[in-house]
């Protein structure tokens, strides 16, 4: 499973990639909007950082004739940009459109197995079924990803399906296991894996230090 960092900071990145961690981006309005009013000017410095990873950027209105002029200024930033459009019905019209167009989406806020096969049926290259948020609304968000796992492996879709809305570490191996071709974290998820253990990690390092250096170790050549 590949993993994508949901954070629209540069600075972010660069240390996630240089953290060999990374292998893509993922941004909504909430997340751009922190990074100044020209959404734009910050996805092209996204793209110019990372140049081969795909990089999403959400479009803003509801009708699906202004997703798509909307998509394709989006489109234009960069040529690793995937569009996010809502999995509503307008959206539907616009995902098929944008196919026509080669222009690659991802069907976002997807809660449910049957909008990620419309959505996939339409031609979205990527569904992005929000684990968490399934949760929280009463629903079994890691069965419903499961669920879409089976239906695309049977159906043989040609489509990758990217969990997100995860809240913590032991989610990444959930969703995995679940069938995710991807999962989108923030910068404070990703470096938690390795810091929430970090007192007991520490005592072992601790440990092997002690006895290292209590006995002059040392690495000759």
């Amino acid at each position: 499973m590949k993993l994508f960092a949901d954070t629209g900071d540069v600075q972010e990145l660069q240390k996630l990639d240089e953290m060999g961690l990374i292998s893509g981006v993922t941004t909504n309005p909430s997340i751009l909007s922190k990074e100044g009013r020209d959404a734009i000017a910050s996805l092209r410095k996204i793209c110019d950082l990372l140049p081969a990873y795909p990089v999403m950027a959400q479009v803003t209105v509801p009708e699906a004739d202004g997703m798509v002029k909307q998509a394709r200024t989006i489109n234009a930033t960069g040529p690793n940009m995937v569009v996010k459009i809502p999995a509503t019905n307008e959206g539907l019209k616009a995902i098929a459109a944008l196919k026509k167009e080669n222009i690659r989406t991802c069907a976002t806020a997807i809660l449910s197995s049957a909008e990620a096969l419309l959505c996939a049926t339409a031609g979205a290259s990527y569904v992005a079924p929000y684990t968490g948020q399934n949760n929280i609304l009463g629903f079994d968000g890691l069965r419903t990803l499961r669920e879409i796992a089976q239906m695309f492996a049977a159906g043989k879709q040609d489509c990758q399906i990217l969990a997100a809305s995860i809240d913590k570490p032991q989610d990444m191996v959930d969703v995995a296991v679940a069938g995710a071709h991807i999962a989108t974290f923030t910068y404070e998820q990703l470096l938690a894996v390795c810091d929430k253990p970090s007192p007991l990690t520490d005592y072992y390092i601790g440990r092997f230090m002690d006895d290292w250096n209590g006995a002059g170790s040392f690495f000759s050549r």
